[in-house]
């Protein structure tokens, strides 16, 4: 789960865990804009490393390294 706390880290967001299971953690990304909350539900693979995250456009996934880079 490292990566997925550092991409957080890099993009001004906080984890808001929601559920897990052997394979995934879930919740949501809460980003502080405008001294609003801006909420982006997320699903996180933990063996790929692999980023989930659900847009107005639908669903984007993203590979992490293992210092929560974006590495595609």
């Amino acid at each position: 789960m490292g990566p997925l706390v550092y991409y957080c880290r890099w993009q001004g967001a906080k984890l808001r865990l929601r559920g897990r299971d052997e394979t995934a953690v879930w919740g949501h990304l809460v980003f502080q804009e405008n001294n609003q909350e801006r909420t982006q539900f997320f699903r996180y693979q933990l063996a790929e490393q692999t980023l989930t995250l659900n847009t107005d456009t639908g669903e984007q996934t993203i590979q992490l390294d293992k210092m929560g880079v974006a590495v595609s």
